[in-house]
């Protein structure tokens, strides 16, 4: 009988969906590749944006659908925790209240301290999952890029950087976007 693990001194090694499943509430953690990948606690301007993007949709989508900020996503064999979430209501209930098991509208992830995940890793899996939208905000480099599947590749529609703006497409509405607004007061 293998121990169940109960504290995250699992980072970094193999474990079954069980063994995540059994880990305390709210690890901050995703499982990807049958791994258990933790990241840091968010930063304020990290926050910011995620609630920012949040109310901006939230003013835009049909009442058939919702946002939500660091919602689990299990689209298969991994569980990711995206910073955004645009989804069908209908489609909730395909999860359960821990997690969302559908395809989402649109996911956002706001880069922080691993960059290469979002950038590469998460992207290839998002496309493979089928993800027809994903936006990654870049505080660092002050950048939004909307990327769309296209022949199953997440492909560049839209890249914007600071004083730019434009209406960026979210599924089932468009959000108009303001990178300066978005990302807060520049720090140069």
């Amino acid at each position: 009988m293998t121990e169940q693990p109960t504290t995250l001194s699992t980072v970094g090694r193999s474990l079954t969906w069980e063994e995540y499943q059994s880990l305390p509430q709210d690890p901050r953690a995703e499982y990807i590749d049958g791994r258990l990948v933790v990241s840091p606690s968010p930063s304020e301007q990290h926050q910011f944006i995620a609630l920012e993007l949040a109310w901006l949709m939230k003013g835009v989508l049909p009442v058939t659908h919702r946002v939500n900020t660091a919602w689990a996503w299990k689209p298969g064999r991994d569980e990711f925790i995206p910073d955004v979430v645009v989804y069908d209501l209908a489609t909730a209930s395909a999860g359960t209240g821990a997690r969302f098991t559908g395809t989402p509208e649109l996911v956002v992830e706001i880069l922080s301290s691993n960059r290469g995940d979002d950038l590469v890793w998460k992207s290839a899996k998002y496309a493979a999952a089928g993800l027809p939208r994903y936006w990654i905000v870049d505080p660092r480099d002050e950048r939004v890029t909307a990327y769309a599947l296209l022949d199953g590749i997440l492909t560049p529609t839209a890249v914007l950087g600071r004083g730019e703006g434009a209406d960026l497409d979210v599924g089932v509405a468009t959000v108009h976007v303001d990178v300066d607004t978005l990302l807060g007061p520049s720090e140069a």
